[in-house]
């Protein structure tokens, strides 16, 4: 496939280089030290987190968050991918290369951009060669932005279809507190608090196919079925935080 030889992308493939790597350790325990000492983070669940590499997806609050999923699992950054506008973080070398230091972003063309250059599959291919890699894993924010507390947002389809289409289960998570510290519309750090985590059981995309070769209908009927399981799951343990 082209895009896995574009040289633009070539620190998502196999072995980060070291220069990527140790900034993303370091960053890694960084967040260690504020969720131990500033905002005190308690994880429930991490008994559900599979062997094998997963996406993770959760409530979305604050700018915090997913360092809080990558400490809730106990896998630093070299370990978690994101998917990110290519038009936005992808338009330039220096913004790319800034934060990729801590982050591996991974482009995807959004629905409004005007000048497609990467196809859902192509941004599939990178996120499967990332993640075969080391079973490394991807976070996404099912909601598509951050959202008010305890307030869930519609969730988009991209999860679920990305999971069936790499065949990656869902990790399901709720995070409880981090808007507190850093809210929407906020720089800085507000007051310090405790933080809850909760990891759910994992959706597997496969039992929500009728066969192995299921029809674009029916392929179509399970990422419906998928998201609104993913949605319900986290919706459900969001009241009962929330009220």
């Amino acid at each position: 496939m082209d895009v896995l030889q574009n040289p633009k992308y070539q620190y998502l493939l196999g072995k980060q280089p070291f220069f990527f790597k140790i900034f993303k350790t370091l960053f890694y325990l960084y967040s260690k030290i504020v969720f131990s000492t500033y905002a005190p983070l308690r994880v429930f669940g991490r008994e559900n987190i599979p062997d094998s590499s997963f996406i993770f997806c959760s409530n979305h609050n604050s700018h915090m968050d997913v360092a809080l999923l990558a400490v809730a699992a106990k896998k630093d950054f070299n370990h978690f991918g994101m998917l990110a506008a290519r038009d936005y973080w992808f338009d330039s070398s220096l913004k790319r290369v800034a934060v990729n230091t801590i982050m591996n972003l991974i482009p995807v063309d959004r629905k409004s951009s005007e000048e497609k250059k990467l196809s859902i599959k192509e941004s599939e291919f990178l996120c499967s060669a990332f993640m075969d890699y080391g079973q490394r894993n991807l976070i996404l924010f099912p909601e598509g932005t951050r959202g008010e507390p305890g307030k869930m947002l519609p969730f988009k389809k991209g999860a679920a279809t990305f999971s069936l289409n790499l065949d990656k289960p869902i990790l399901p998570a709720v995070i409880h507190g981090s808007h507190k510290i850093w809210p929407r519309g906020k720089i800085f750090f507000g007051l310090p608090t405790k933080i809850n985590v909760y990891i759910l059981e994992p959706i597997y995309p496969r039992s929500f196919l009728k066969s192995l070769n299921s029809s674009d209908d029916e392929i179509n009927e399970a990422i419906q079925k998928i998201t609104l399981t993913l949605e319900q799951n986290i919706k459900e343990k969001v009241l009962t935080l929330y009220g």
